[in-house]
């Protein structure tokens, strides 16, 4: 070996081998414990008091050099008492693990670029952000999640639902604004299913299980504006299709549905027993159930036997109105117009 190469190489070493041992030991000093504390006391502090939704992490530690990883962490949301005053279990969702990396050689170049995943909800979830270039990149992927354990499903709902959730989520923000987003979603709950025979709509009827098929999603957005290019499903139940668009906002909530949807339900349903019987009307008999005696059922109902409606509103005040046979509904459009207001939320 050349003698001034071999004195550059036992000269750089020194330094290499000082940065290897320091970061080694950052790395197995780190305080993880208090950064748990921390993460929990904040989040905690930042919740209504009695009713917001309290973190609990059993366990966080480092996940290579650059990363952390926490297993089991919990959060239980209290429920509302029922309507004769008895007291309800509080919501628990738990996190088996979830680890999150940040690249350094890119942090170096300027680029905070994150890797994530986790094993959660029946499922694991996956994917990494950047914001290289001045643009926020989003990608996630997904796979055999279970619906019926995502929070902000099972509230809105408000029935037990099963099926597995799996797709990819690719989107770029430009200056990090979801007002400009770009990209594409692909998603689909394989076997989705809602009631248990067990869980009452508004206590008061119990839905028998509704087998809903396959539910798929496919949506593009440019500049901002999210366009539902497939929204369907059709299973031995029901059968559902749906499309239109979202115009996305900051924050989230604010982002604006235009949506047109209808829905049917099954003869073998309806005839399943007496309560499907009782709630849509037999088949083939003239005696309306007590779906159709609801005034907005009965003005969303078309001779073809689906229920139309259209959506829109912002996310977080979403207004459902029936659009009437006699409205000018056409399939594939269901002639739908992007002004309406009206019930909030759907009839039973």
């Amino acid at each position: 070996m050349n003698p001034r190469l071999k004195k550059i190489l036992i000269g750089a070493s020194y330094p290499l081998f000082y940065l290897t041992v320091f970061v080694l030991f950052c790395v197995a000093t780190f305080p993880y414990e208090r950064l748990k504390d921390r993460v929990e006391a904040e989040f905690n502090a930042r919740q209504p008091a009695g009713t917001g939704t309290r973190l609990a992490i059993e366990d966080m530690s480092g996940y290579f050099i650059s990363g952390i990883e926490a297993d089991n962490v919990t959060m239980t949301t209290p429920q509302p008492a029922d309507e004769d005053g008895k007291a309800v279990e509080p919501k628990v969702v738990t996190i088996e693990h979830v680890h999150a990396r940040v690249s350094l050689l890119r942090l170096i170049a300027g680029t905070t670029h994150v890797n994530f995943g986790a094993d959660a909800f029946s499922g694991t979830i996956s994917g990494h952000t950047s914001d290289a270039g001045g643009d926020r990149v989003i990608e996630l992927e997904l796979e055999g999640v279970d619906v019926g354990s995502l929070p902000t499903v099972a509230q809105a709902v408000g029935l037990p639902m099963t099926g597995a959730l799996t797709g990819s989520v690719q989107l770029r923000l430009p200056e990090s604004k979801l007002s400009k987003a770009e990209g594409k979603i692909e998603l689909t709950v394989n076997d989705l299913s809602v009631g248990d025979g067990k869980a009452k709509i508004r206590n008061t009827i119990a839905l028998p299980k509704l087998s809903a098929g396959d539910l798929e999603l496919v949506a593009e957005a440019l500049d901002g504006r999210l366009k539902v290019e497939k929204l369907n499903t059709k299973g031995k139940d029901l059968e559902l299709i749906a499309d239109g668009n979202v115009r996305l906002r900051d924050p989230f909530e604010q982002s604006l549905v235009e949506m047109s949807m209808r829905f049917s339900f099954t003869d073998a349903y309806k005839n399943k027993n007496d309560i499907t019987r009782g709630l849509f009307g037999a088949p083939g008999s003239s005696m309306p159930g007590l779906f159709d005696l609801d005034p907005k059922n009965k003005n969303a109902k078309r001779p073809d036997g689906f229920y139309a409606w259209r959506i829109t509103g912002p996310f977080s005040r979403i207004d459902a109105d029936p659009v009437s046979a006699g409205g000018g509904a056409r399939p594939g459009n269901l002639g739908l117009s992007p002004a309406a207001r009206g019930a909030r939320g759907f009839s039973p």
